[in-house]
């Protein structure tokens, strides 16, 4: 997260400024936070991630979506919340509010970790992601170094995992690995 907006603005008023705005914001707690440009290691890790979850997404009738793609959730205090993770697979359709797209019920949440969004991706965030019922598995993957981790739910509230090498995912129904996932990356 990046810089905020000085005042509180309602849903409607963010999704006005979205329609006429090139800079994609995030919508925490009625602020706006302008988003940061990506380095090459960031987006290398995104491409390859998506290549490998979107022909299994497809197979299971899910769909792989890029940063693009905006989350709306209500965050653990009750707000509305808008995010734009770095991927996420959902088996539901996007559903639209005031003319825009958005995901409300991913599977699978994917943030690439870097400098600027590492500790609110792992916390903040993290946090508000836990109150989607049908978030299976969150994944988080370091931009700067070869490493990570996810948060998986069981029965019984959420496991963290270091990923040492490979892991499988429950949706799409897939094994991925370290090897997969930072080829042709530059670190």
């Amino acid at each position: 997260m990046t810089e905020a907006a000085f005042r509180k603005m309602s849903e409607q008023d963010y999704l006005r400024l979205l329609e006429c705005s090139d800079v994609r914001y995030e919508f925490i707690d009625g602020f706006v936070y302008a988003q940061a440009g990506a380095t090459n290691a960031h987006n290398q890790l995104a491409l390859n991630l998506a290549l490998l979850l979107q022909p299994e997404a497809r197979k299971h009738g899910c769909r792989t979506y890029q940063n693009d793609m905006r989350l709306r959730l209500e965050s653990k205090n009750g707000q509305l919340t808008h995010y734009y993770p770095d991927l996420m697979v959902s088996c539901e359709p996007a559903t639209q509010v005031a003319g825009t797209l958005h995901l409300s019920a991913p599977c699978l949440i994917v943030e690439i970790l870097s400098r600027s969004t590492g500790r609110a991706d792992k916390n903040e965030k993290w946090k508000d992601y836990q109150t989607l019922e049908s978030l299976e598995v969150y994944l988080m993957v370091d931009s700067l170094s070869r490493n990570a981790a996810l948060y998986r739910r069981t029965a019984n509230g959420w496991d963290y995992e270091i990923v040492e090498d490979r892991f499988t995912l429950p949706r799409p129904a897939m094994e991925l690995g370290l090897a997969e996932i930072y080829d042709g990356v530059p670190l």
